[in-house]
């Protein structure tokens, strides 16, 4: 005699169990909470009541796959707390919710293996759309996001071969008007601090200077690039050796506001007047930048800007309207007391 064997209970409550309590077919249940037009007001309550009781919740993975569709979008970050990453992501939120999408975000630790890892697992979920900031990718990512059939938007800069969409700002005109701006001011001798960044980004940056600097047939070579990454306590140690180098140099454009305001505060330490004896300006707009002593002139990046823009182009994708580029956002010059 064949031996039934009985489906190990997860503990979960079920469809099932809410089409049980409700008194009604699983298929009444399912139409009820995918199409609910689709099913008489009397009988919706009864089901709505029976889920509420019951505590159940609808399995969107399973459901994603039996409809090969998604409302769940993945947003991944090289660092939750990267630049402008908050308010990228509020951005989004502000579009993508109410027209019923959630974001998964998740966070690879500027490590190339991890973000594979990441994207295998979110991939294999069938999420509706891939949110990316622009940093470099492994070839193996590209080629995953370049076939996944899926819109797949990079935010925060504009790159020379993205994957698919691409909305941010341009770092290299950004660049380009404030070291603009310093030498319309008279400054002669200006200076380029840099930081352990993305090679492209510094390679963009880089650019930028040298587009503003050779336009007014000034000398590009006062450049450092240090190890360290772009913190306050980078642009107080890379000041006095930038000052030894380059003893003439009465201008300071840095690639960071934290950058910046930690070469102000070696300033003040050493009793050298900004702007009066060395100028210094900023990339970024951050909090500190409005608040240190003399305020910071800086590029500021609209980072909520772009996630709405981002957000819109995703929208317009995944209802299958085309989605044409309307080119880099225009970052917006903070001119303030330190240049």
């Amino acid at each position: 005699m064949p031996v039934t064997r009985k489906r190990r209970s997860t503990g979960k409550v079920t469809l099932a169990d809410v089409a049980r309590m409700a008194g009604v077919g699983t298929m009444t249940v399912s139409r009820a909470l995918r199409t609910p037009e689709q099913v008489s007001g009397k009988l919706r309550e009864k089901i709505n009541a029976a889920v509420a009781a019951l505590g159940y919740m609808p399995n969107l993975a399973a459901s994603a796959l039996a409809s090969a569709s998604s409302w769940t979008i993945a947003m991944v970050v090289p660092n939750l707390a990267e630049a402008g990453c908050a308010e990228m992501f509020a951005g989004l939120q502000h579009i993508l919710q109410p027209a019923g999408y959630q974001i998964m975000l998740a966070e690879s630790c500027h490590r190339l293996d991890q973000e594979e890892a990441l994207l295998e697992t979110l991939l294999a979920s069938n999420i509706a759309a891939a949110v990316m900031l622009s940093v470099d990718h492994s070839a193996t990512v590209r080629h995953w996001l370049e076939n996944a059939a899926i819109p797949v938007m990079e935010i925060g800069a504009i790159r020379d071969q993205p994957i698919d969409m691409n909305i941010g700002i341009d770092n290299v005109a950004a660049m380009s008007e404030l070291t603009t701006l310093l030498v319309s001011r008279g400054y002669q001798n200006i200076g380029l601090l840099c930081a352990s960044q993305e090679q492209w980004l510094f390679q963009q940056h880089l650019q930028g200077w040298h587009k503003a600097m050779l336009r007014h047939h000034m000398s590009p070579h006062r450049v450092v690039n240090a190890a360290a990454p772009p913190l306050f306590s980078t642009g107080a140690a890379q000041l006095p050796e930038l000052l030894l180098a380059w003893p003439e140099m009465d201008a300071l454009v840095c690639v960071s506001d934290e950058l910046a305001c930690g070469a102000l505060y070696e300033c003040q330490r050493r009793y050298i007047k900004v702007p009066d004896d060395l100028a210094i300006v900023g990339f970024g707009d951050s909090d500190v930048s409005r608040v240190c002593q003399p305020p910071l002139t800086t590029i500021a990046v609209p980072h909520r800007q772009i996630g709405i823009d981002a957000a819109r182009a995703l929208l317009a994708r995944l209802s299958g309207r085309p989605w044409q580029s309307t080119g880099a956002i225009s970052p917006v010059l903070r001119l303030r007391s330190s240049c």
